[in-house]
Formats: C-alpha cells, sequence, structure tokens
C-alpha cells in the first residue's frame, strides 16, 4: 500500500452544528446521509468505499474511563477484548484520550482517493464530575502509517497529521484497504463528535460521516482533577493510582 503525499493542512471543522444544550449526547444525529446525483457531493450513502471502525486501539490495557459509581461497585479490569462490553456495563465514558483506527476499503472495482479528514463537535459540556479507572500503568505507543493527532480543546478542533506518520490523500481499493488512526485528546471538556472522511472517485465527491456507529458520536470526557483508580496486577480491589492527573 502506497500513500500519496501528505496534505500540509488536514480537515477543519464542519461549520452549521449547533452543540447539544443538554441530554445524553449519544442521542445526537448524525449528519444527514443520502446519495447525491453524479457528479454531486455524496453525503455518504452511495459511497464507494466501506469503513470499519475499531475505537481504543492504542494502548487499551493503559485507556482511563469514568464511571459514575465508587469502586466497591466497578467490576476489575477486564482483558483488553471484553472492554467495550465492561465499559457498556458499567456505562463508561472514555477519559482524556481515545485512538481510533479506521480501515478504510473501495468497493468493486473503483479506485477511491480519500482526499481529507475533518472534525465535526456533536455537543461540548463541562467535564463529567465521577470517578475515573484506569486499565493498566504506564503507557506507551508508536506511530502508525496515517496517523493524526486531534485536540478537542482548540478553538477549532482539526486533525494534524502525528509526528512521524504520513497523511492524506491516498488511494484505496476492494484489495488494497488503508488503515487510518485518529488520537483525540481533551484536557477540560466533555466532548461528543464524528469524523467526516471526504473521498473522490472519478466525477463523483463525497463525505462519509463516522461515529461509534450509525447515529452514535464518538464520546471523550477529561479526567484532570478526578479521583484516579488503578487496580494492582495482584490485587483485589481498586486503589488509588499514583498517577492522580
Amino acid at each position: 500500500m502506497t500513500a500519496a503525499a501528505m496534505l500540509a493542512t488536514l480537515g477543519a471543522v464542519a461549520t452549521g452544528l449547533k452543540p447539544h444544550p443538554g441530554g445524553d449526547p449519544t442521542s445526537a444525529p448524525a449528519p444527514a446521509a443520502g446519495a447525491g446525483p453524479t457528479g454531486a457531493v455524496d453525503r455518504g450513502a452511495g459511497a464507494p468505499i466501506t469503513v470499519t471502525v475499531r475505537p481504543d486501539v492504542r494502548d487499551a490495557e493503559c485507556d482511563k474511563y469514568l464511571v459514575n459509581r465508587p469502586p466497591s461497585e466497578v467490576p476489575r479490569p477486564p482483558a483488553v477484548v471484553d472492554v467495550p462490553g465492561w465499559a457498556a456495563e458499567t456505562g463508561a465514558v472514555v477519559g482524556h484520550y481515545q485512538s481510533i483506527e479506521l480501515t478504510v476499503q473501495g468497493i468493486g472495482s473503483e479506485t477511491v482517493v480519500l482526499t481529507a479528514l475533518n472534525v465535526r463537535i456533536a455537543r461540548i459540556a463541562a467535564p463529567l464530575a465521577w470517578n475515573a479507572y484506569s486499565m493498566g500503568e504506564g503507557c506507551g505507543g508508536g506511530v502508525d502509517l496515517h496517523s493524526y493527532d486531534l485536540d478537542l480543546d482548540a478553538a477549532r478542533p482539526r486533525p494534524v497529521v502525528t509526528a512521524g506518520s504520513t497523511g492524506l490523500p491516498v488511494k484505496v481499493s476492494e484489495r488494497d484497504p488503508e488503515v487510518i488512526e485518529v488520537t483525540a485528546e481533551t484536557t477540560s471538556h466533555d466532548v461528543s463528535w464524528y469524523l467526516e472522511l471526504e473521498w473522490s472517485s472519478g466525477n463523483r465527491t463525497g463525505t462519509l460521516p463516522i461515529g461509534v456507529r450509525d447515529g452514535v458520536p464518538f464520546r471523550i470526557s477529561a479526567v484532570k482533577g478526578r479521583p484516579l483508580f488503578s487496580y494492582p496486577i495482584d490485587g483485589k480491589a481498586w486503589k488509588p493510582s499514583a498517577f492522580q492527573e
């Protein structure tokens, strides 16, 4: 798989979407998706690509989650593959940062150029006043070929190519998929957000909205100042972490 030259600037905040004044951010509507005519901008339904989303792919054993429960009522951290189920069971929200892996593949024989990656903020609020729980202690991570950092606290959040990585544009096809990783971070807010992947194929162009699943945005809340707990490898209960933020 060969990437094209890196964009000097990648993405911008999509305009026209107001933050939700309250309520469950997972109920925020996704950007409209509907096929357009040939030569027009396609909002998703007719995109000649498929995207598989895998959240929490980097250092999953060291991720942090906010849970509205005391330590005595939170199950011990599970194996990495079981973290999504653990989070659903406890009502946990990702804390501080989240790495999201997108596997993009063409449909049929068409070659598709992925031209840009944007972010759309669906909701922003004060950080959750819950306890924070770490899946492990001491984290590190490598850099993927197409890797981006996203500061959700910025006045105009946009994905920025990670140092040592390569950005868009890049070509994909049915036989030649590409993996894109985005690591988003917030230290001050509770943010619900989508990615928007721009593509072109022949005389068609389009934008594909991407969230956890259809109609459900990604969500991250800051953990700074919240009590942080970890579960010792040989322990039997959550303990205050030595790495309080």
